[in-house]
């Protein structure tokens, strides 16, 4: 996501388009097995790796270089001031749960748990719980900072300790304890892992050249790594293939895949103003992504009635379509206001930017 002032001629097409393709993969994911049943192999595969898609891409731009309180306030400033802000639309479903119950099912929702343990969860930012992302990527960026500097800046190294790193994951992933751990310590060694993988990517190779690669190259490496993606992604969900150790190796592979795959498809698609402002500004989208959501679907299939839930597959791809068209817009003109004049829940105090 794009926490950083607009500096247009510094920044990276293809990674603004990347993280444009990344945020409608989350505005899809969260379309709802419950309301687009016939999508959930797709809704399945998505959330294989979008979000560890998002940490990798952060992982482009990490320096390990600058004093570690700086980075600590700077991060706290643009992730912790939006995420607490914007948790605002998360306190909604439980405030109505505790109030209207019948109007929380009537939107496709179960009434049966505890909303004060989901407003508890959103202030201590444990498991999944709100705009669960913008913490755990503050607690990775120290992590990474120090594990960094104890392996001293050594690639080969670092790279050994982030797959370590995505073992433990692998063994804490699930818990009742990782999932109760507060501020996202629960999920700190796979985001470590990811943003990791980003940087060593950026010191590996010249990011700001993969544009200029070739088009059939572009397209060759996409197809390579889409049909690679399906494969993992067909062996991984098909059980009981693989488990153990070897589920875990394949959900890895099929993790990484997906990033590359999303990647390569974002080097094909051309500069375009529209896509490259939800990129730019996805920390906005992916802030208010959920409400816009939960608003669209309910009007749409509350108010107005539309039995999207009983359409066959056609019918539901077609109206996911509108319903992800309808809920971008809505944070499309959202984020012009914001960006206009609320910078400051950004974490920005310095400047307004007229787009």
């Amino acid at each position: 996501m794009s926490y950083e002032p607009d500096r247009s001629k510094s920044r990276i097409i293809w990674v603004d388009i990347a993280r444009a393709v990344a945020m409608v993969l989350v505005f899809t994911g969260h379309l709802g097995a419950s309301w687009f049943p016939q999508l959930e192999p797709l809704l399945t595969a998505i959330y294989t790796f979008h979000m560890p898609l998002f940490f990798l891409l952060s992982g482009l731009f990490f320096k390990p270089t600058v004093n570690l309180l700086n980075l600590i306030i700077k991060r706290a400033k643009t992730l912790l001031i939006p995420y607490y802000l914007f948790s605002v639309f998360a306190f909604i479903p439980p405030i109505v749960k505790l109030l209207r119950p019948s109007l929380y099912e009537s939107a496709g929702k179960t009434a049966d748990s505890n909303p004060l343990s989901a407003i508890i969860a959103i202030v201590f930012a444990q498991g999944n719980a709100g705009l669960w992302f913008l913490w755990s990527l503050f607690v990775a960026i120290p992590c990474l900072w120090l594990t960094v500097r104890v392996v001293r800046f050594n690639k080969l190294v670092l790279a050994a300790v982030l797959l370590v790193y995505l073992i433990i994951d692998f063994f804490l992933k699930g818990t009742s304890v990782a999932a109760m751990l507060p501020f996202q310590l629960g999920k700190i060694f796979e985001a470590t892992a990811y943003v990791g993988f980003g940087y060593l990517i950026a010191q590996a190779c010249d990011i700001r050249k993969w544009d200029r690669l070739n088009f059939s190259h572009k397209l060759g490496a996409f197809l390579v790594f889409t049909v690679a993606f399906l494969i993992l992604e067909h062996f991984s969900a098909a059980q009981p293939v693989a488990t153990g150790a070897m589920l875990a190796t394949l959900a890895l592979f099929t993790t990484f895949f997906g990033m590359a795959m999303a990647i390569a498809f974002s080097l094909l698609l051309p500069e375009a103003r529209c896509f490259a402002t939800i990129g730019r500004d996805s920390l906005v989208f992916y802030a208010l992504n959920d409400f816009a959501l939960k608003m669209v679907k309910f009007v749409l299939f509350s108010a107005v009635g539309i039995p999207v839930a009983s359409l066959p597959l056609g019918g539901q791809l077609l109206v996911g379509f509108l319903t992800l068209i309808a809920a971008i817009a809505v944070c499309y003109v959202l984020d012009i206001f914001i960006q206009r004049h609320m910078r400051w829940a950004i974490g920005d105090f310095g400047s307004v930017r007229h787009s």
